[in-house]
């Protein structure tokens, strides 16, 4: 038993070493904006991490962690289920997802969830008729499906990973992908500062929709977040990738009553997109409220501004097996 101890918690350590090694991975790549296989990974549903600006490297916890940093996932004591439902910015987009934890004795757990994206009636168009008049709709479906585990290190130190599949379908067309994250998260490095570092979508295209297969939206980030006064949560994020410049994402959660949470950030990429198309309005800002009983359940609702876009609302529901 020992020797499999020992050789799980080196399987971490080593998840952990790829995600603080990743910027230097990522800062020797060119810029190759929309050559990404499903950028709908990159598409947050969890709706308190999304009211906090998507500040959540190092603040997610339970289930939604397997979407931002799978080392939170260790933080369970009881089996936990998530679920959240995306409403996007075009008609007829949606998302949504369904999350399980289940933890392994006293310093582990593990789990999986499975998520969806879709954009249904999409217009036909061909070069000889542009508008698509009189043509068909066509849909696109893509699925992505993760088992994950994640481990205390020390009581303070966490560190997990995932693997997972990608399926997506556009009209006939589909393809298949790999993927994972791996990520660390380090609780009070400092009074109530906590730090976490995470590779996202870390893998490759199997099959592609055409000839040619796209690379996956690999995403490194690292965040920070201080608890101030046991109320105010604040958190940053930086974040790199390959066909992105640096990101910095703000957050901030007021626990204004007992159990009951006001949130507002800033997304940064949202916000400078639409500082170029010169009318940024409120694009990039957040906002959101969560109700929060302890060993029992969760609600979160969040809201993100695209400017002249329009906005996308998100629902989130956590629950604790009893």
């Amino acid at each position: 038993m020992r020797f499999f101890r020992k050789q799980y918690e080196g399987l971490l350590l080593t998840a952990a070493v790829v995600a603080m090694a990743g910027p230097a991975l990522v800062f020797a790549a060119s810029d190759q904006v929309g050559t990404r296989a499903y950028p709908f990974l990159r598409i947050p549903v969890d709706a308190r991490a999304v009211g906090m600006g998507g500040a959540a490297t190092s603040t997610a916890r339970g289930p939604f962690a397997l979407e931002w940093n799978p080392a939170g996932a260790a933080s369970v004591n009881r089996p936990t289920i998530g679920t959240s439902y995306l409403d996007y910015v075009l008609s007829g987009v949606h998302s949504g997802a369904v999350y399980f934890l289940q933890p392994a004795g006293n310093r582990g757990s593990y789990g999986f969830m499975i998520r969806y994206f879709r954009a249904g009636d999409i217009q036909e168009t061909t070069q000889e008729n542009p508008t698509g008049e009189g043509l068909p709709t066509f849909q696109s479906t893509d699925i992505v499906a993760k088992a994950a585990f994640a481990y205390r290190l020390t009581p303070d130190l966490y560190a997990g990973m995932s693997v997972g599949v990608i399926s997506g379908g556009i009209a006939d067309a589909s393809s298949f992908g790999i993927t994972s994250d791996y990520g660390v998260l380090w609780k009070d490095a400092w009074r109530k500062l906590n730090l976490g570092g995470a590779v996202r979508h870390a893998g490759t295209q199997t099959s592609a929709y055409v000839a040619v297969t796209d690379p996956l939206p690999v995403t490194v980030s690292g965040g920070a977040s201080y608890d101030f006064f046991d109320r105010v949560l604040v958190a940053v994020d930086y974040g790199w990738s390959l066909d992105w410049e640096g990101t910095v994402d703000m957050g901030i959660e007021w626990e204004a009553v007992p159990d009951f949470f006001l949130r507002a950030g800033r997304q940064s990429r949202i916000a400078d997109y639409q500082d170029f198309q010169n009318d940024a309005g409120l694009a990039g800002l957040t906002f959101g409220a969560g109700l929060r009983k302890v060993r029992s359940y969760q609600v979160d609702y969040g809201y993100a501004s695209f400017g002249e876009l329009g906005g996308t609302h998100r629902i989130s529901l956590v629950l604790e097996i009893q």
